[in-house]
């Protein structure tokens, strides 16, 4: 398991443990219970204030024997736990050292002249020199238990819900890692799972759509798939029911909460918070590029990129039930001098830094505004961590948040140490291909990490305002120079603009400059465990499949590989030339389904430059042509559904279909394949190569 793996597994292992609770129990009810009962009934050291001291009641043994005897209230709590837990709250509250021995002897010493204060008529609650006991004592410190039980065991019963999520979370996490696993360690396991009932649910589940997924809804967002669907909802509900519903009750004449509203506003605000403890880290895990849940389930980044988003508003709910709740027991207890604290303050802090943190990462701001979204997301989640982290210490619950910060801080020390190992700063060349708005940078490859097909890196590019900024790129070997690897991006804003403004102005679309690599990440799908395997592409989507294909086609040369490949015009094929003339002769034929093919961005040019400019285009597509002799080239558009149909049914074995292209066409593949699989006896399996969050 490679470092930053180890280090979150390592963290999520102790996660259970970083906050030690004090769990109550019924013994400890029943003490407290009759320690307040006692205090009512008599004031052992002559004043009710001295008497609700603990340091009255366990110097004075007439009030130790009476609160021991007050045991005898609770047929179910056993004697000597009970006086367990006097000799606990002695030690802890009041500095006195007793034993469960001595408080046995001091109740057998004064328990013959015990007196019931209700039948003795002459009793003065003040200074009493005996031991007290009575049928309205008992009742209070039954009240006072059940008062206390509700209190504590909505806070232990919390606790147990967190754990119980995050132990689902592990659950889940083993049992994806097992089969996928076994789906790429395993030939034989990787095509049994065949049949009309596994390719239902495989159909209407895990490869089942919601809508167009990959394709930017209209909130500028991306819908999650069937599978995600399915744990977000569940992770949704089993939040709702824990902070809303389970485990609720007031006590009707409550000792610790006088009124229904303060005492359910608790209620309320504390399994709010505590469950948000627990999902906290597991908030900084999942979009850590470290990842170990990745690394176990095989998962895409991605996935956990949608995971981080939905658990993020979930928790954002839960902070707001708890903001709530707290405010209003405030309101009910008549306590608004808690604005003046330093725990209240910040807690309020926090939920502002919280809904910010929301509002501001809505999908038409990052996709617009990306540089900003992530420069105020970071500085947000800093002053988050802060404030939340000096509310919670006031409560003893400040190592949850010791637990999100270790978690960003390992992901960001082995993300450096990745950038170490790969070489530190080294001068890339990038390359613009403007018909296609093309971006290909090369830069030679680290002597000590290979990058496998699937691999994606991010890139740090060393400008004055940019450095500290990263962006995710495909890679594969280059094959113009020697030890090297390229990257390819489709020019869009931001970064990869400001790159193409900077090549257009050098006179020939190359400059230099300065990168540091962070990576490799990703995971490679096990394509050789099928017979055939169908790769469709289109645009800048083919840098992944292609990096697949060559490593297929060089480990077997009778395998069958197909490749098909779609792009706008001829001009768009020029930056892959070099790529795809290395599966010249190969048993692998691309085939590349051109759009438009009479299109080209010179169509526009005008005056005398038109027909000059047309002619070169001509000379282009004629070379193009004649190096790509061997490819099959198509004018008109790809069609999915043809091509996945016509491909299962000249199989005579298992298929494995790659995609990765425009949105909406990673979509359709998928679509296709779940809709086929029945077509074929053998196994069809689809693995998407394209990641978008």
């Amino acid at each position: 398991m490679k470092l930053g793996h180890l280090l979150e597994a390592t963290l999520l292992a102790t996660l259970v443990s970083a906050d030690k609770w004090t769990r109550y129990t019924d013994d400890y009810y029943a003490a407290i219970g009759c320690k307040l009962a006692v205090d009512k009934s008599a004031d052992f050291c002559g004043t009710p204030e001295l008497a609700k001291k603990y340091k009255c009641i366990c110097k004075n043994k007439y009030a130790m024997a009476s609160w021991a005897y007050c045991a005898s209230a609770f047929p179910e709590v056993d004697q000597s736990g009970f006086n367990e837990q006097i000799v606990e709250m002695c030690q802890e509250n009041a500095n006195q050292t007793w034993t469960s021995d001595q408080i046995k002897a001091n109740l057998v010493k004064y328990n013959s002249t015990i007196v019931n204060i209700e039948s003795d008529s002459s009793f003065n609650k003040t200074s009493p020199q005996f031991a007290v006991t009575g049928k309205k004592l008992k009742k209070l410190a039954y009240t006072n238990f059940i008062s206390y039980k509700h209190r504590w065991d909505n806070v232990n019963n919390s606790h147990y819900m967190g754990i119980a999520f995050v132990s689902a979370v592990g659950a889940v996490t083993l049992l994806a890692g097992l089969i996928n696993w076994s789906l790429r360690l395993s030939r034989r396991y990787s095509n049994a799972v065949v049949g009309r009932v596994p390719n239902f649910f495989r159909k209407y589940f895990t490869l089942g759509l919601i809508g167009n997924h990959l394709h930017v809804n209209k909130l500028q967002g991306i819908n999650p798939d069937r599978i995600e669907a399915f744990f977000i909802f569940i992770m949704f509900l089993y939040s709702i029911l824990c902070c809303t519903i389970i485990g609720f009750n007031y006590y009707p004449g409550d000792t610790v909460f006088a009124t229904y509203q303060a005492g359910t506003s608790r209620y309320y605000g504390d399994r709010a918070c505590i469950m948000l403890s627990y999902q906290m880290p597991l908030l900084f895990i999942f979009p850590g590029r470290n990842n170990f849940f990745q690394y176990i389930t095989r998962w895409k980044y991605s996935r956990f990129v949608t995971f981080h988003k939905w658990l993020g508003r979930i928790i954002m709910m839960e902070i707001f039930i708890h903001a709530f709740a707290m405010a209003s027991q405030t309101y009910a207890l008549d306590k608004f001098t808690r604005f003046g604290t330093d725990w209240y303050r910040e807690g309020i802090t926090a939920c502002v830094c919280a809904a910010i943190i929301i509002v501001l990462a809505a999908g038409p701001i990052r996709r617009f505004y990306y540089e900003l979204f992530l420069a105020v997301h970071v500085v947000l989640v800093v002053m988050f961590l802060w404030t939340a982290w000096r509310h919670a210490y006031s409560q003893d619950y400040q190592d949850f948040y010791w637990a999100c910060c270790a978690v960003w801080i390992f992901d960001t020390v082995v993300r450096f140490v990745r950038i170490v190992l790969f070489g530190g700063p080294k001068t890339a060349e990038i390359e613009l291909f403007p018909g296609e708005d093309v971006l290909k940078i090369t830069v030679p490859a680290s002597k000590i990490l290979k990058g496998t097909p699937g691999s994606h890196a991010f890139i740090h590019f060393l400008t004055p305002l940019r450095f500290w900024q990263s962006h995710p790129f495909t890679v594969y070997p280059s094959e113009t120079q020697d030890s090297a690897v390229t990257f390819t991006c489709r020019v869009k804003k931001g970064m990869t603009k400001f790159l193409a403004d900077k090549c257009k102005s050098s006179g020939n679309n190359k400059i230099s400059m300065k990168i540091c690599v962070d990576g490799y990440y990703g995971e490679q799908s096990p394509y050789h465990f099928y017979d055939k395997t169908v790769f469709i592409t289109g645009g800048t989507g083919i840098a992944g499949p292609y990096f697949h294909a060559k490593k297929l086609v060089q480990s077997d040369s009778n395998r069958e590989v197909k490749l098909y490949w779609s792009v706008r015009t001829y001009e768009c094929i020029r930056w892959f030339v070099p790529e795809l003339l290395t599966f010249k002769d190969t048993q692998l034929k691309p085939v590349i389904f051109v759009s438009q093919p009479e299109n080209n961005s010179s169509s526009t040019s005008s005056d005398d430059n038109e027909k000059k400019e047309s002619d070169v285009d001509s000379v282009e597509k004629d070379d193009i042509l004649k190096q790509l002799d061997f490819v099959e080239i198509k004018h008109g558009r790809l069609s999915v559904a043809e091509i996945v149909n016509s491909e299962i049914a000249s199989s005579t074995g298992s298929v494995a279909f790659g995609a990765c292209a425009h949105t909406q066409g990673v979509d359709d593949v998928r679509r296709s394949v779940a809709n086929s699989l029945d077509l074929s006896t053998h196994k069809i399996e689809y693995f998407e190569e394209m990641q978008s969050w």
